[in-house]
């Protein structure tokens, strides 16, 4: 399973180019390293040796890489003081001559900065139009479809289980229990909605009568650990994004690795395991989501 979090949309625009124009198109974005000076820095990097993308069973799989250099706030601010105190003494700058201080200590410090890299998997379903993201975070999947915008032209997704929140629909599920498919697992998160409080809860059999008397109190699930067909583990945020996604024994018994020394074809190999999990992942839980409670 090449995804440990998920963040599943379906394709509202997508111009569906051919595996040789789609190649050309992403070369022509391609990952490059910051410069000395340069904030970040994103692109797509090869999946494998030197391919920028992979095919199978009518999906493409792409790999996303950012670099960013960071100074911590504090440092900059103080190099920009300091910097100010020789130019200007005990006389107190202005607010346009402290954004220009902090920008210019920045720029400075930034060459000293250690560069650090991340990537995201994409895998694009051309059969259902769909598109999943290897990652949870809204910031760094707006600037994966950004740039998917950018090496396409056009290109929208919309979130696959809806753009409001699902909290209630968690909460259900843990009082009543979870639907067909879905097993209750050991964790979760609750919400206080008035004053932002929140319970966190590990290691805990579910569900918990201290749990339950919460939810009871008015508290909502924000997070909610669950088990899929004894093949997969994750967490549900109420926003519909996964994390801590684990395979489980069944799932690593479908996975033969016997004669995959080849790098590409084992990715090959993982890749369609994944999307087949992905596939029917996300259609069993948009089922799951989108029914309306039993009366």
């Amino acid at each position: 399973m090449l995804f440990t979090q998920i963040a599943a949309f379906d394709l509202s625009d997508w111009p569906e180019p051919e595996r040789e124009v789609l190649a050309r198109q992403l070369a022509e974005k391609p990952f490059a390293p910051t410069l000395s000076q340069q904030v970040e820095s994103m692109g797509w990097a090869p999946v494998v040796d030197d391919q920028l993308l992979m095919e199978t069973d009518e999906a493409v799989g792409l790999l996303f890489r950012r670099e960013e250099r960071s100074v911590p706030p504090r440092v900059v601010s103080d190099h920009a003081a300091k910097m100010l105190a020789e130019q200007e003494g005990e006389r107190e700058p202005s607010r346009d001559e402290l954004r220009q201080a902090r920008e210019a200590a920045l720029l400075e410090l930034l060459p000293q900065a250690f560069p650090r890299q991340a990537e995201t998997r994409v895998l694009i379903d051309r059969r259902h139009r769909q598109v999943w993201f290897a990652n949870a975070a809204e910031k760094r999947n707006s600037q994966i479809s950004s740039l998917l915008r950018e090496t396409l032209g056009q290109w929208r997704i919309v979130p696959a289980f809806g753009s409001e929140e699902h909290g209630s629909r968690l909460s259900r599920w843990l009082l009543e229990g979870p639907p067909a498919d879905f097993e209750l697992g050991d964790s979760a998160k609750l919400l206080e909605p008035r004053d932002g409080g929140s319970i966190t809860v590990t290691r805990l059999g579910l569900p918990d009568d201290n749990v339950l008397a919460h939810l009871r109190d008015g508290m909502t699930v924000e997070q909610l650990e669950l088990v899929w067909r004894d093949r997969l583990r994750f967490t549900i945020r109420a926003d519909g994004a996964l994390t801590k996604v684990k395979a489980l024994e069944t799932l690593d018994d479908e996975f033969d690795d016997d004669g995959l020394d080849d790098p590409a074809t084992r990715l090959e190999a993982e890749q369609r395991l994944t999307l087949d999990v992905l596939r029917q992942l996300t259609g069993r839980l948009r089922e799951a989501l989108e029914r309306p409670p039993a009366s």
